[in-house]
């Protein structure tokens, strides 16, 4: 009973509450300060309006706006805060599927305004029919990261314009991206040429003007690994990726000042964790690593099974030590 109580109190006080930022532009309002990225000679630029539109998924029947009408050929607007690290973006955003070269339609995160780089995840519906992540890199030329294509999206490229979920999570120099909720092959891509800023929403036509319509915004802090300004302890691991459908790595990393997805900076004598437990939200025991399982390795991989082979429903699960030093939250999906 104690370690149900504990479990269930960490979810409400603390794994709930990691969120940094929301917005849904209930009612005509905004709850956050969008500000333009670009901006002419007078200071004009392109900045966050609130729409009605019956389609958004938010139900409530207004979604926000971003265009290029002031900047040309791209808009781009942001929010948040310039320190924000390792963290994810989880927005709908309004896809438009024209012929020929048609717009980018997504979002962006670590915008710094310093060095004016950012990575964005956008897509490209046009005769492309593409989802593209890419660097904006210096004198605001873009880099391509990497690009899906054709079966690679989940569901195929649409053949209308439409609703989909876009998540770009970033934590140290690695980058998760999600479609629908669903992790896109080859994750992490690893790229270290930004490692803070703001969050914002992107759009980009090369021929007109465009416009990109998002709604649902959620901005969560992303504590799986990094532990920066001197800290000297750390969680026992970190996971990824968050959320998962088929299966999630636990990476051990007992005694390290910093975690990036890699092994130069893993220590190998994990044995020392004594076990690795997970829980569902009431407190149940679901699956145990102990000393003898976890050997020497610097990671294991949970199936979403239990400790009988069965598969566990979708939902919230805890992953803690034996030793009660951490909790991390980690959500299966399907």
């Amino acid at each position: 009973m104690i370690k149900v109580v504990f479990i269930c109190c960490v979810v409400c006080s603390l794994l709930f509450g990691q969120v940094l930022y929301e917005e849904y532009f209930t009612d005509g309002n905004m709850q956050l300060d969008w500000h333009p990225w670009f901006t002419d000679t007078l200071g004009i630029g392109d900045s966050m309006g609130v729409i009605n539109d019956p389609s958004t998924p938010g139900g409530d029947s207004w979604a926000g706006r971003i265009s290029n009408e002031y900047m040309g050929i791209a808009g781009l607007t942001y929010a948040g805060d310039s320190t924000l690290t390792d963290y994810s973006i989880d927005a709908w955003v309004y896809t438009v599927v024209v012929p020929g070269m048609g717009p980018y339609n997504g979002v962006a995160v670590r915008m710094d305004p310093a060095t004016r780089y950012y990575y964005r995840l956008v897509s490209d519906f046009d005769s492309n029919a593409r989802i593209r992540l890419g660097l904006i890199a210096g004198g605001g030329y873009p880099v391509a990261l990497r690009d899906w294509t054709g079966a690679e999206i989940p569901g195929g490229a649409p053949a209308s314009s439409s609703w989909h979920k876009f998540k770009l999570m970033v934590v140290a120099d690695s980058i998760w991206c999600f479609y629908d909720d669903i992790e896109l092959d080859g994750c992490p891509i690893i790229n270290d040429s930004v490692s803070r800023g703001y969050f914002g929403v992107y759009t980009f036509n090369m021929s007109d003007t465009a416009s990109t319509i998002c709604d649902n915004i959620i901005v969560q802090e992303e504590g799986t690994g990094v532990w920066e300004h001197g800290a000297t302890e750390m969680q026992p691991f970190a996971v990824f990726p968050n959320p998962f459908v088929d299966n999630v790595t636990i990476v051990l990393q007992l005694g390290s000042k910093q975690y990036v997805p890699r092994s130069e900076n893993l220590r190998r004598d994990v044995g020392t964790l004594n076990s690795v437990e997970i829980y569902d939200v009431s407190g149940r025991l679901v699956r145990l690593w102990d000393d003898q399982t976890i050997g020497q390795s610097d990671q294991i991989t949970w199936d979403g099974r239990d400790n009988s082979g069965r598969a566990v429903a979708p939902g919230v699960y805890l992953i803690r030590s034996a030793q009660g030093q951490s909790l991390i939250k980690v959500i299966k999906i399907n």
